[in-house]
Protein backbone atom coordinates (compact mmCIF):
# COMPACT_ATOMS: atom_id res chain seq x y z
CA UNK A 1 0.00 0.00 0.00
CA UNK A 2 0.92 3.43 -0.79
CA UNK A 3 1.08 6.21 1.89
CA UNK A 4 -0.92 9.08 0.98
CA UNK A 5 0.69 11.45 0.61
CA UNK A 6 0.99 14.67 3.58
CA UNK A 7 -1.02 17.87 2.01
CA UNK A 8 1.90 20.97 1.13
CA UNK A 9 1.61 23.65 3.31
CA UNK A 10 0.99 26.81 1.07
CA UNK A 11 3.35 29.54 1.84
CA UNK A 12 2.75 33.75 0.74
CA UNK A 13 4.39 34.65 -2.15
CA UNK A 14 8.00 36.70 -1.38
CA UNK A 15 8.17 40.42 -2.15
CA UNK A 16 11.03 39.77 -4.03
CA UNK A 17 9.00 37.50 -6.54
CA UNK A 18 5.99 39.89 -6.37
CA UNK A 19 8.09 42.71 -7.08
CA UNK A 20 10.16 40.70 -10.25
CA UNK A 21 6.87 39.57 -11.58
CA UNK A 22 5.55 43.64 -11.60
CA UNK A 23 8.64 44.26 -13.02
CA UNK A 24 7.93 41.49 -15.97
CA UNK A 25 4.82 42.89 -16.75
CA UNK A 26 6.22 46.21 -17.00
CA UNK A 27 8.55 45.31 -19.53
CA UNK A 28 6.41 43.12 -21.41
CA UNK A 29 4.24 45.85 -21.96
CA UNK A 30 7.13 48.16 -22.75
CA UNK A 31 8.35 45.70 -25.54
CA UNK A 32 4.89 45.72 -27.03
CA UNK A 33 4.59 49.51 -26.81
CA UNK A 34 7.95 49.87 -28.49
CA UNK A 35 6.40 47.16 -31.03
CA UNK A 36 3.64 48.79 -31.93
CA UNK A 37 6.11 52.25 -32.98
CA UNK A 38 8.71 50.24 -34.76
CA UNK A 39 5.33 49.00 -37.11
CA UNK A 40 4.60 52.22 -37.20
CA UNK A 41 7.61 53.46 -38.11
CA UNK A 42 7.66 50.27 -41.02
CA UNK A 43 4.40 51.79 -42.00
CA UNK A 44 5.46 55.31 -42.24
CA UNK A 45 8.22 54.28 -45.59
CA UNK A 46 5.55 53.80 -47.67
CA UNK A 47 3.11 55.79 -48.55
CA UNK A 48 -0.09 53.31 -48.73
CA UNK A 49 -0.31 52.37 -45.30
CA UNK A 50 -2.93 53.08 -43.01
CA UNK A 51 -3.49 56.43 -41.19
CA UNK A 52 -3.59 55.06 -37.86
CA UNK A 53 -0.49 53.10 -38.64
CA UNK A 54 1.15 55.88 -40.06
CA UNK A 55 0.73 58.30 -37.20
CA UNK A 56 2.29 55.74 -34.58
CA UNK A 57 4.93 55.78 -37.19
CA UNK A 58 5.45 59.53 -36.75
CA UNK A 59 5.05 58.91 -32.32
CA UNK A 60 7.58 56.24 -33.19
CA UNK A 61 9.91 58.82 -35.24
CA UNK A 62 9.82 61.38 -32.54
CA UNK A 63 11.13 58.67 -29.59
CA UNK A 64 13.71 57.90 -32.08
CA UNK A 65 14.67 61.58 -32.92
CA UNK A 66 13.83 62.08 -29.40
CA UNK A 67 17.17 59.94 -28.16
CA UNK A 68 19.69 61.26 -30.63
CA UNK A 69 18.98 59.00 -33.40
CA UNK A 70 17.53 60.97 -35.32
CA UNK A 71 20.98 61.44 -38.27
CA UNK A 72 19.68 57.46 -39.22
CA UNK A 73 17.23 57.03 -42.05
CA UNK A 74 13.98 55.82 -41.70
CA UNK A 75 14.84 52.27 -42.13
CA UNK A 76 17.36 52.41 -39.88
CA UNK A 77 15.51 54.14 -37.34
CA UNK A 78 13.00 51.28 -37.20
CA UNK A 79 15.06 48.06 -36.97
CA UNK A 80 17.23 50.21 -34.15
CA UNK A 81 13.18 50.22 -32.52
CA UNK A 82 12.96 46.51 -33.28
CA UNK A 83 16.55 45.15 -31.70
CA UNK A 84 15.07 47.55 -28.51
CA UNK A 85 11.98 46.04 -28.77
CA UNK A 86 13.36 42.39 -28.90
CA UNK A 87 16.13 43.59 -26.19
CA UNK A 88 13.48 44.66 -24.12
CA UNK A 89 10.95 41.56 -24.53
CA UNK A 90 14.13 39.02 -23.76
CA UNK A 91 14.79 40.86 -20.65
CA UNK A 92 10.91 40.61 -19.98
CA UNK A 93 11.18 36.89 -20.16
CA UNK A 94 14.61 36.30 -18.19
CA UNK A 95 13.04 38.45 -14.96
CA UNK A 96 9.94 36.26 -15.21
CA UNK A 97 9.78 34.43 -11.81
CA UNK A 98 10.28 30.70 -12.23
CA UNK A 99 8.54 28.38 -10.08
Amino acid sequence: MSVPSSPRATRAPSWRRVLLLLLSVLLFLTAAALGLLALGLFSSLAANGPLWLRSLGVLGAGAVQGTGLGRLSGVAQAFTLVLLTSLTAGLAAFVKPRA
